[in-house]
């Protein structure tokens, strides 16, 4: 039995890039950061006897092959609430997606205990952190392929169900990303990010989950967000990707959330405005900031200031009290940044 966990990611601002024909190319320019929480998965792998699946000798007309049946797979998925969620579909088409490339094998079945940490359809990422926490998990029970292929499955099958953009390709970076070339982690999609190990609140609206899938198949809103999220990312792209463009991006996702018209939606502009009322009872408003998450019905309460970050207590006062208000609240903060990406490059390379 082994564990790992792979922290959800959180989109600030971005664009729509679905014209390609291949999902692996299709994806999203954009920034955002990659936080702690996110899908802890428990498994072990099934071996069933090989010999058991293999046809036996005329049972099969001449010049057709068998096909062999393949080992089960026994998902549990509890989300945030601890309540089981019933359509596991996204995790069995990974692995039905790793079936394909032979990265297992047919007498190969898994057992998994898979744990969601955060609200779902929230913008916090969960489809792609429960695809790349089942990636790992299979790579280091199979000791099969590279992570890299893993992650272009998990790309892949999270386009298929409108899941996403560029959350997996933020993830596998890490930190505080910023998504230069749509697709894939490795190849075509690239990615850079910085560290800063900061707290981040989380709110939602309970009852305001929205799909992903809502906005980026709607042609008005695919035009809107694209011509912010381009916009905004003509400002991000000049200069180095480092800690001093910190400022810039609360900046321009500000900006982007305001010209995309997200903004303009009561839920989120009431959820916006009641943390931002917080804030200013607290005193606060000089040292936290309040930003959009795309594509939920949430915000994440940042530092405006890297250099001059608030207390835990401080969140934590912010926190029980819009908790207080009927807001769902989880305090979280910045993962680090990893080396996958490079390793994934200098694989592709």
């Amino acid at each position: 039995m082994i564990e790992h966990r792979s922290g959800g990611h959180i989109t600030l601002l971005f664009s729509i890039d679905k014209t390609p024909r291949l999902p692996r190319s299709q994806g999203s320019l954009g920034a955002g950061f990659t936080i702690h929480h996110g899908v802890i998965i428990n498994a072990r792998l099934i071996k069933e006897d090989h010999h058991s699946a293999e046809p036996q000798a005329g049972s099969q007309p001449e010049g057709k092959q068998a096909h062999a049946k393949n080992a089960e797979v026994h998902l549990t998925v509890t989300d945030a609430q601890g309540e089981a969620v019933e359509n596991p579909s996204l995790y069995l088409d990974l692995i039905e997606g790793c079936r394909e490339a032979t990265l297992l094998r047919p007498h190969e079945g898994l057992e998994a205990e898979i744990n969601v940490e955060c609200p779902l359809s929230q913008g916090f990422g969960m489809s792609a952190a429960g695809l790349m926490a089942m990636g790992n998990v299979l790579h280091q029970l199979t000791g099969r392929g590279r992570l890299n292929q893993y992650y272009k499955i998990a790309h892949r099958i999270e386009r298929q169900h409108g899941a996403g953009l560029g959350d997996v390709l933020g993830a596998s970076v890490g930190g505080i990303e910023l998504r230069l070339q749509p697709g894939a982690p490795g190849w075509p999609g690239q990615a850079v990010s910085f560290s800063a190990e900061i707290p981040v609140l989380l709110v939602w609206d309970d009852g305001g989950a929205k799909h992903t899938s809502d906005y980026i198949d709607n042609p008005e809103w695919q035009r809107s967000i694209t011509r912010a999220g381009l916009s905004c990312m003509e400002a991000l792209r000049v200069g180095e990707w480092e800690r001093g463009r910190w400022k810039d991006l609360l900046q321009q996702s500000q900006l982007f959330a305001q010209q995309s018209g997200m903004m303009d939606e009561a839920v989120r502009a009431q959820l916006h405005g009641k943390v931002a009322t917080t804030l200013v009872e607290l005193g606060l408003q000089g040292h936290l900031a309040v930003r959009l998450c795309m594509l939920g019905t949430s915000v994440a309460v940042l530092p405006r200031n890297l250099e001059d970050v608030p207390g835990i207590e401080e969140y934590e006062r912010l926190g029980k009290l819009l908790q207080a208000a009927g807001r769902g609240v989880l305090l979280t903060g910045v993962a680090p940044v990893t080396t996958t990406h490079q390793k994934l490059r200098d694989q592709e390379d």
